[in-house]
């Protein structure tokens, strides 16, 4: 079935990229103080400002302590069950960003004349996964492979995999994989602009 080699595809290296980013955010974290103390040196720092600058304090320091608890959550740094999180949470987003880039790009392409199904973009945009092994090098305390590089390296192999997968010329790929990447931009600040709008609302209540 080859869904489920480009599931398990995706999913193993996903994964790997997981486990290596846990264990360095926990190898580094252990070597970083309390979070509770480097939240108190934070907002004292603030305060220092904002007596100077006569801004209202409370309110800021009650993002600032939301944001911080955010952070320190996802990276690991509040410790306990956070450390863990890259091991669910990688894993689930390259799956949603696999099937988000191989259907969008899939849509594109047959407008701009490509004749490629939908099973062979997702075959072919697996690999869009595939530079997110280098995460593995995270596992060294403050040791990591570049976002960026990453990033672009993933772009590229999207734009191969449209470019093969429905046979369109090099510039319509590069249109429909640039296209691909705006509708996910907008797709996140729908998401942003969700969560301020509930944030703004209520907080993390």
């Amino acid at each position: 079935n080859p869904w489920m080699e480009w599931i398990v595809l995706v999913t193993a290296v996903s994964v790997l990229a997981g486990i290596g980013l846990a264990i360095g955010g926990f190898l580094t974290a252990a070597t970083l103080p309390d979070p509770a103390v480097a939240l108190n040196a934070l907002l004292q720092g603030w305060r220092q400002f904002a007596a100077v600058t006569s801004l209202p304090p409370a309110q800021v320091e009650a993002v600032i302590a939301d944001i911080w608890t955010v952070a320190a959550t996802v990276s690991g740094y509040a410790g306990s069950w956070s450390h863990f999180l890259p091991i669910i949470s990688v894993p689930i987003m390259a799956l949603l960003w696999w099937l988000f880039f191989s259907i969008v790009a899939f849509g594109v392409a047959r407008a701009m004349g490509g004749r490629g199904s939908l099973n062979a973009t997702l075959g072919a945009s697996a690999l869009i996964v595939a530079p997110m092994v280098f995460h593995v090098a995270a596992i060294v305390p403050f040791a990591s492979a570049s976002s960026l590089m990453v990033g672009l390296w993933g772009l590229l192999i999207g734009y191969r995999a449209i470019h093969i997968s429905h046979e369109i010329s090099w510039r319509n790929a590069a249109w429909a994989t640039i296209i691909v990447y705006l509708a996910a931009l907008f797709a996140l600040l729908l998401v942003a602009l969700a969560f301020s709008a509930g944030y703004t609302a209520g907080g993390f209540r």
